[in-house]
């Protein structure tokens, strides 16, 4: 099972780990584990251009029965990045799973791309995690089996149960590509981007406009406008201590990770499952963020325009980026379970 990156992005651990306990219930247990994924999806480079040229490519040489992958893996750069590998791999056998499996973007480009890996590597079978992936993928009618599944981050309580906390109550905030907003608690203010009721007050939010608009523009310019960010960010509201979660640390970026109080990185998972399992509210632009938070039982608030976010439609929280939500547990775990059964009958 691939996995990886997660110094650059902590949440590609969440579904990492869940993926890897969906398929130990399939396969059994101890047939089943991770092995790093392909540098070409290393922060700041572009997969159209593979993996680097020097690169080994070690997967290739694997003596295995699958390859899984998981996440937003139908973009455009997938077969550059994966060809060389698949080839070896299929020439011996070995089969590919995708899943949790999403596309990235969502465009033309990113369609056609993808129909040629498939065309090129049929996968075993594919299980989606967000319903408009699943629509697209069954128009093409690949004759594959195919499944309308969850993000693997959601079956990440299986894996772990966090510590409790005692001694603070707090709310998670976790801001790594837009400037977390200035936030009044009161009577809705005129003009106020986002308003919402949270714990029996009226929220209103607003975001730095020059942040905001460099973030908007470019990754590197979000980094830019992090940097001029002066403001003196509370470290608590509504009665509430405010932790702010950041889940990138590779590159470790002290200006940036540490730049407002109450500030805390990890490069393991297990502290941000603790920390989401914990708190009273999450708002983030991280989706994973508020994947692990909605998956504990709390509630989250998503603030980003990726289209990403369309996972939350499969667990009936298409709401996120409008008004802080939560999920029926019950209703998440039928969902898990449903799904399982579904591998178990098509592996």
């Amino acid at each position: 099972m691939v996995s990886g990156h997660w110094g650059q992005n902590i949440g590609n651990a969440f579904f990492n780990i869940g993926g890897k306990w969906i398929l130990e219930q399939v396969f059994g247990a101890g047939e089943v584990d991770f092995i790093q994924d392909q540098p070409g999806y290393r922060t700041f480079h572009d997969p159209a251009k593979g993996n680097p040229k020097h690169d080994v490519e070690y997967l290739q040489y694997l003596d295995i029965d699958y390859i899984v992958l998981q996440g937003p893996v139908l973009m455009s750069g997938t077969l550059e990045v994966w060809d060389k590998t698949l080839t070896a791999l299929h020439a011996r056998g070995t089969q590919l799973i995708l899943l949790g499996a999403a596309f990235f973007k969502f465009r033309d480009v990113e369609f056609d791309a993808t129909r040629r890996f498939l065309t090129k590597f049929r996968p075993h079978l594919i299980s989606t995690r967000d319903p408009q992936s699943y629509d697209v993928l069954k128009s093409w009618d690949l004759g594959v089996p195919l499944y309308n599944g969850l993000d693997s981050a959601f079956f990440a309580p299986k894996v772990y149960r966090p510590f409790a906390t005692t001694g603070v109550n707090y709310y998670t905030f976790n801001f790594d590509r837009y400037p977390e907003p200035t936030i009044t608690l009161g009577p809705r203010l005129l003009n106020t981007e986002v308003a919402f009721e949270a714990d029996g007050v009226s929220w209103a939010l607003e975001a730095p406009k020059t942040v905001s608009r460099l973030a908007h523009r470019s990754k590197i310019q979000s980094y830019i406008g992090h940097a001029m960010d002066r403001r003196k960010l509370p470290t608590e509201l509504n009665g509430r201590t405010i932790i702010r979660p950041e889940h990138r640390v590779n590159p470790h970026l002290g200006f940036k990770v540490y730049q407002h109080p109450n500030a805390i990185a990890s490069d393991e998972p297990w502290t941000y499952f603790t920390l989401y399992a914990n708190t009273e509210l999450t708002l983030a632009d991280r989706v994973h963020a508020c994947v692990a938070t909605l998956a504990y039982g709390n509630r989250a608030m998503l603030f980003t325009p990726s289209p990403r976010s369309a996972l939350f439609d499969r667990v009936g929280a298409g709401d996120i980026r409008r008004r802080p939500v939560s999920l029926d547990m019950d209703e998440l775990e039928e969902d898990r379970q449903q799904q399982l059964t579904w591998l178990k009958t098509h592996v």
